[in-house]
């Protein structure tokens, strides 16, 4: 039988050459990763691969560069998958960062690829513990859209050190068992619209620079929702990361089981990490330890933690640690060093927040010369500073009402906040519960845009939205 089949030829705009848009179909066989290879093997710049229908993959895909690849349907890793290694290699600096990979570009690099469409199981249950699905080492300039990437045993999707220039958009990872969803160690890549979900570690691994997070979520997440822990991967030791000049536009974060929304963490073995002029604006809400946390622990008294900037709201965090005991740096937004004015200081944190019902609302214990304006909404309780007067720390607090004219985006992002308890909760009314389940029952496979609420969104509220909201129920 062949499986092949070319539809359409279109005429390319450089030289004249012609494009091939190419289906394939699922083998039957149990395994189609030769099927799969053979076909992008074959493939022109510029080709069109569709695979249409439930595919299963025994060992690792590696993608070329210049092609757009499009499932519907979904991809699995077979029982046992017999992978490769692969990842981030650099001999010169000692670094391989290999792990067992189901897809990753062709060795040399990639760019150009434009890949979207379905979903992608990791069949955690029966396959490595140590499984990264999607792991890219160095693809530039390419586009990743609209997939949901879920059931893995470590990452979901990762964007290595040496990628850049990417865009993701609308992705979607979830129940990694013990790594995280979605993970940027890259430069200049942006991220829209993008969540990470009911991990066995933290949802987002931001361990870049200069990129960009715009509108992305982290809900449920075991570790910190967004967890930038400055420690390399791939060294014979231990080596500090640079995590420099990100931007976190209008995200949100909440439910962390252990940890908290925004981790900016220089830990004991991070020699000479340095945590600069990130950007963080953002909602954190209903963590166990702070809402935002900037932490400089490094044993070598080497790391540097400066020039951040924070615009968030922050309430409801409960200053816990992940045993559920009071932690003394915790807050809304939290500072942690070790205990030290000469050394592992955290300098000109810097910004607005909004922060209320944290067990402490803004805490500076661990900063110097930090310049902090708390804006306290009318008929909130008023926030509890602790530590505000120490290494030259300044926390002013100023009173306003959701009438005045607001200038900062964390007071109009309070003012316009909807406390929904998730994508399922309709009425916004902090639980997902009988009342959100009849009204998906009133629009049931109708296209109402309200309960359509699997991403990305088909069109008719089914057992994909049906799903979500299980997922939500009571939660």
């Amino acid at each position: 039988m062949i499986y092949i089949m070319c539809l359409v030829l279109t005429m390319g705009l450089a030289g004249g050459a012609l494009a091939a848009e190419i289906i394939i179909v699922p083998t039957g066989t149990g395994d189609d990763a030769t099927l799969i290879q053979t076909t992008l093997n074959g493939l022109g710049n510029g080709d069109i691969l569709r695979l249409n229908g439930n595919f299963v993959i025994g060992r690792t895909i590696y993608l070329p560069s210049n092609f757009t690849w499009i499932l519907t349907g979904s991809l699995t890793l077979k029982n046992n998958a017999v992978l490769d290694r692969v990842g981030y290699v650099d001999p010169s600096k000692g670094i391989d960062a290999r792990r067992y990979t189901g897809i990753s570009e062709k060795s040399g690099g990639a760019a150009n690829i434009d890949m979207s469409g379905g979903t992608y199981y990791g069949n955690c249950a029966h396959n490595s513990s140590s499984l990264r699905f999607l792991n890219f080492a160095s693809v530039t300039n390419s586009y990743f859209h609209d997939m949901v990437i879920t059931d893995v045993s470590d990452d979901n999707f990762t964007l290595g050190p040496g990628c850049n220039n990417n865009e993701c958009r609308n992705l979607i990872g979830s129940f990694s068992a013990s790594g995280n969803a979605l993970t940027d160690k890259g430069d200049h890549n942006t991220w829209y619209d993008c969540i990470a979900a009911d991990c066995g570690s933290d949802g987002w691994t931001p361990k870049c620079q200069y990129s960009i997070f715009i509108r992305c979520i982290a809900s449920n997440n075991k570790g910190p929702g967004f967890g930038m822990y400055a420690r390399e991967e791939g060294y014979a030791g231990d080596v500090g990361a640079l995590i420099i000049g990100n931007q976190f536009i209008d995200c949100v974060s909440y439910g962390s089981k252990d940890s908290d929304g925004f981790s900016f963490n220089i830990s004991s073995n991070c020699p000479g990490a340095v945590i600069r002029g990130n950007f963080t604006q953002a909602v954190c809400y209903d963590n166990q330890g702070s809402g935002v946390k900037f932490r400089n622990k490094d044993d070598a008294e080497q790391g540097v933690v400066e020039d951040n900037v924070v615009d968030v709201v922050c309430y409801g965090n409960r200053g816990l640690s992940s045993s559920g005991s009071q932690n003394s740096w915790a807050g809304g937004l939290g500072m942690e060093n070790d205990n030290s004015a000469l050394h592992n200081t955290i300098d000109n944190i810097a910004g607005s927040v909004v922060c209320y019902d944290n067990r402490i609302d803004v805490n500076t214990k661990g900063g110097q010369n930090c310049i902090i304006t708390a804006y306290h909404p009318e008929g909130e309780n008023a926030p509890i500073l602790a530590d505000n007067s120490s290494y030259n720390n300044t926390v002013t607090v100023i009173d306003f009402n959701c009438s005045d004219s607001l200038y900062q985006w964390c007071e109009q992002e309070y003012c316009g906040l909807t406390p929904c308890a998730g994508l399922a909760d309709f009425n916004c009314d902090g639980n997902v519960n009988m009342a959100d389940l009849s009204y998906m029952a009133s629009v049931w496979l109708t296209d109402d845009p309200t309960a359509d609420i699997s991403l990305p969104t088909d069109g008719v509220v089914n057992l994909l939205d049906l799903s979500i909201l299980s997922l939500e129920w009571f939660q």
